[in-house]
């Protein structure tokens, strides 16, 4: 009785310990999670604020009820013009508010006849990356060669001069804010609308803070416009490139590995193939940053710098780590397996594939994992071997976009954040789909007799 009780006290005992570590695991993440949702401004508060600030919304009216003479085009162009004064000045003139998102309505005659709506960090990056890149928003600017147009056409917009459906605010409220002035003033007076401004409603919504997630993903299509392949997936080519190098990072470890462990376990002497996996492992004492350089230099000899060939060439290189793991699991396979297959006449191919490879199952999930890790962390080779943003995986592109060597002020902490947040995730759903299978990897040491 008193056996068990000490039994349960321990897996208690064990079973807070490891609650307590899972939270102190899980607390960096969250909180990147939390800082990936602020704002440009909250962001850098100090002390940090632990919670996300509920982003802006503001609606702004504007009446075009004495432009009913006017052509439907002229009317339109007009609105145009309008609309891109109200939501560049207003995110330009308040930027010490968090502005989530920006609606314009144009009515006339008391129906909405003209809509549009922009999240707060698309207009920032048009500002700092796109139409308006790093110029002041200014009548004059805002409206100088046809930008405005594209502009619009970048945000999107509906005009129907019968009226739009659907489209309607909550003209109750409508002027009964502190914003509500500031607006018209700076829409009056600075930036001479065409319209009557008639008011603002304000409201905030915290579902804007995880709208802010499309924008991030979209940064790139700003930032690098001239490369086209860029341009189409955004960060979906730098995942493409992640994608393929993890993946034949994982192939080639576990193809090669084990079939460099093979000999060394069944074939060769022990004595000499001690010695050999010996020469292995002290190949694991010398530091990378030792052969970085001529690496590089050897790349570059090639003609493989700045190509997929330069990122993926190095994992050809067996790892001596995973030729260990391998070899220990194949050594201890019952030798009357291989018996039985040599009486049957199969080769050491046959052998190789058909039992080794399909008794090592756990061995292969195991380092399938820990080569997936390894190829979705890895940062400094691809750095230094592809200066092409088009070849960039996600931890090059997270750092040039973010660091002084690519940056263009555009990208914030709270990017940098929300691209880092993503980009664990991954690594967590793989170990959580193969807990079992790593599980068993680690504490099989192999089938015994």
């Amino acid at each position: 009785m008193g056996l068990l009780n000490s039994e349960k006290s321990l897996k208690t005992i064990a079973y807070i310990f490891s609650s307590i570590f899972i939270i102190l695991i899980f607390i960096p993440l969250i909180y990147m999670g939390i800082l990936s949702l602020q704002d440009d401004i909250t962001i850098y508060s100090v002390p940090p604020k632990l919670l996300p600030v509920a982003p802006t919304s503001i609606n702004i009216v504007i009446d075009y009820t004495k432009y009913k003479a006017e052509s439907e085009a002229q009317l339109k162009d007009l609105i145009l013009r309008d609309s891109t004064v109200a939501m560049y000045s207003t995110i330009y003139e308040l930027n010490k508010t968090v502005i989530g998102e920006i609606k314009v309505y144009g009515i006339m005659d008391g129906k909405t006849i003209y809509y549009s709506r922009s999240h707060g960090l698309l207009l920032k990056l048009e500002r700092q990356a796109g139409v308006y890149k790093l110029i002041a928003a200014t009548p004059k600017v805002l409206l100088a060669d046809n930008r405005y147009l594209k502009s619009a056409k970048d945000i999107g917009y509906s005009f129907n001069i019968n009226g739009i459906r659907n489209k309607s605010y909550n003209s109750s409220t409508l002027g009964k804010d502190n914003i509500s002035s500031v607006i018209g003033n700076n829409l009056n007076g600075t930036y001479k609308i065409s319209g009557d401004y008639k008011g603002s409603i304000i409201n905030t919504n915290i579902l804007l803070a995880i709208e802010n997630y499309k924008y991030y993903f979209l940064a790139p299509t700003f930032i690098y416009s001239g490369i086209p392949f860029i341009k189409q997936y955004s960060f979906l080519a730098f995942f493409f490139n992640t994608i393929l190098t993890v993946v034949w990072a994982t192939v080639c470890q576990v193809v090669l590995c084990s079939i460099s462990a093979y000999p060394l376990a069944r074939l060769l002497k022990k004595r000499t193939s001690d010695l050999v996996m010996i020469f292995f492992l002290a190949t694991m004492m010398i530091p990378w940053i030792c052969i970085m350089i001529p690496q590089l230099i050897l790349m570059r000899n090639l003609g493989f710098e700045n190509s997929y060939a330069g990122m993926l060439f190095p994992w050809l290189l067996p790892a001596p780590f995973y030729i260990l793991l391998f070899k220990g699991f194949f050594e201890r396979i019952p030798s009357s397996f291989f018996e039985a297959a040599k009486i049957d006449g199969a080769g050491e191919w046959y052998i190789f594939t058909k039992i080794c490879m399909a008794m090592s199952k756990p061995i292969i999930t195991l380092i399938t994992l820990q080569a997936f890790i390894s190829g979705w962390g890895d940062f400094m080779w691809y750095y230094l071997i592809a200066n092409r943003p088009e070849l960039w995986t996600l931890n090059v592109a997270m750092y040039t976009i973010g660091g002084s060597s690519g940056g263009t002020g555009l990208v914030k902490q709270n990017f940098i954040m929300g691209l880092a947040f993503i980009m664990v995730l991954p690594v967590l759903v793989l170990v959580a789909i193969f807990s079992k299978q790593i599980k068993v990897s680690v504490i099989s040491s192999g089938i015994k007799e």
